[in-house]
């Protein structure tokens, strides 16, 4: 086998494996932006699941949050209402025992 002999087999292997490299790189790559766009929709599914559950648990901490702030208004109005009637009962009895404090002092001291 001569030089030239020699050279055209190996130009014709080079140019096999070229073909071959080639071949693979567009399959690679087809692979490759198949996967890419896979990853994307799972992403995107993702984060549009992730939206959801965040704005499903806001609006359930906001309906938490005003069934508690509608319920302590509620006892603070009951509240309220329970230390104006104490008050005017504890005024009521306090007057009725200075009316009698005087009643008994007066008969004391006409005695």
């Amino acid at each position: 086998m001569n030089l030239w002999e020699s050279l055209a087999l190996v130009g014709t292997a080079s140019t096999i494996l070229g073909v071959f490299l080639t071949i693979y790189g567009v399959v690679n790559n087809k692979t490759l932006k198949h996967e890419t766009k896979l990853t994307r929709e799972t992403i995107a599914q993702e984060s549009k699941l992730t939206r959801e559950t965040i704005a499903e648990e806001t609006k359930l901490t906001r309906e938490m949050i005003k069934e508690t702030t509608e319920y302590l208004g509620n006892l603070i109005v009951t509240e309220r209402e329970m230390i104006k009637e104490t008050t005017e009962y504890l005024a009521k009895y306090l007057g009725d025992l200075i009316v009698a404090d005087g009643n008994r002092t007066r008969l004391a001291m006409s005695k």
